[in-house]
């Protein structure tokens, strides 16, 4: 009485169908994507990181602010409470996701340490459990036997997911958005489930084609359309019991967050092809000119995530020698403003009202 038990009953309609084709050419660029961006891989990836982290905490609303949120991410501070701890270990885990993608088995002892990789220390071990379960009817079902652990029930699942794999005869993103939904409801462990949930989803992906989210902030696009997700997996939650669960909207949600993320990587390949045959530093001057008076490094890296942070700290020490730019404040969140003219009817310093040299 679940998704992967039932998944023969789908019929996928053609505009799936047509999805999977503009994803697949994409995909089969996966190749070209490494190749043109190696020399930056590590910076690239490492830039993924941070991001899959920052937006992790807003999707499940860890109270760190903005500002701790940098420094933890970006300056290795010494967590102050439990919840900043949490940050640190999503970052670790999200390193080591990256790290050992190629090699990952669904397990549920690797499930399992995953949850306390993450919560160790942060929540009791009463709370870093498998959930307990009475003994249920005879009648064969996803959901009975002679299981008293959440456990055994788990490993059924993982068990139907591989099998669902070898067939061969729905696409990979499809029954692992069907292996997602049986996940949350079959809820094995006593806390934490819809984290646990999201990043295996997150995995699953990564290692089965969807390699754009190396480059590319999965849990970034997940944050910023979160209302929709949520709702789509409600939705995909309705009837579960009944084996009648409906996963075609979640399908093309996934579909569509992936096929921006293959977008997004194809225009930052093509500027990267354009930056290789310029100086970066002058690449990135080129940017500042183009951004708003007012500015901050983040507006940088948004443009050039490739680049690194010494990259652009030298290429603003440059313009602020020079006169060109100053800094408005200190520290990593610190904005920076232009001191030349520019298209804007009316300067910010003006606003201000900065004396000039």
């Amino acid at each position: 009485m679940n998704c992967l038990i039932n998944i023969d009953r789908a019929r996928i309609p053609h505009d799936v169908i047509m999805s999977y084709i503009n994803i697949y050419k994409s995909i089969g660029i996966n190749h070209y994507n490494h190749e043109t961006l190696s020399s930056d891989y590590s910076v690239m990836v490492r830039q993924t990181i941070n991001n899959d982290t920052h937006f992790f905490t807003k999707i499940f609303n860890i109270s760190v602010s903005d500002a701790r949120l940098k420094s933890l991410i970006y300056k290795d501070v010494m967590p102050k409470n439990k919840d900043e701890r949490l940050v640190l270990n999503l970052r670790n885990a999200f390193t080591k996701i990256h790290k050992e993608n190629s090699t990952f088995e669904l397990l549920p002892n690797e499930i399992f340490d995953l949850l306390k990789f993450l919560y160790k220390d942060i929540l009791p071990d009463s709370k870093l459990q498998f959930r307990k379960v009475a003994k249920k009817s005879n009648k064969i079902t996803l959901l009975s036997g002679n299981f008293t652990s959440m456990k055994g029930h788990l490993e059924e699942l993982i068990t139907l997911y591989k099998e669902k794999i070898k067939e061969n005869k729905y696409e990979v993103s499809f029954i692992i958005e069907n292996f997602y939904i049986d996940f949350l409801n079959i809820n094995p462990f006593v806390e934490k489930n819809n984290e646990i949930g999201l990043i295996l989803l997150y995995i699953l992906l990564l290692t089965n084609s969807f390699e754009v989210f190396e480059y590319i902030s999965f849990m970034r696009l997940i944050a910023i359309n979160k209302d929709e997700f949520e709702l789509e997996t409600r939705n995909a939650s309705f009837n579960w019991a009944e084996g009648y669960s409906q996963i075609l909207p979640l399908h093309r949600f996934i579909l569509k967050i992936s096929s921006y993320a293959y977008d997004e990587i194809n225009e930052l390949i093509r500027n990267y092809e354009f930056d290789s045959q310029l100086n970066k530093s002058n690449n990135i001057e080129n940017t500042i000119n183009k951004l708003p008076d007012v500015f901050s490094k983040d507006d940088i890296r948004n443009v050039h995530p490739y680049i690194s942070d010494s990259t652009i700290n030298r290429t603003l020490k440059r313009l602020r020698d020079s006169e060109r730019i100053r800094p408005l404040g200190k520290g990593r969140s610190a904005k920076w403003i232009k001191l030349y003219k520019t298209t804007n009817k009316k300067l910010i310093y003006e606003q201000l009202d900065l004396k000039l040299r």
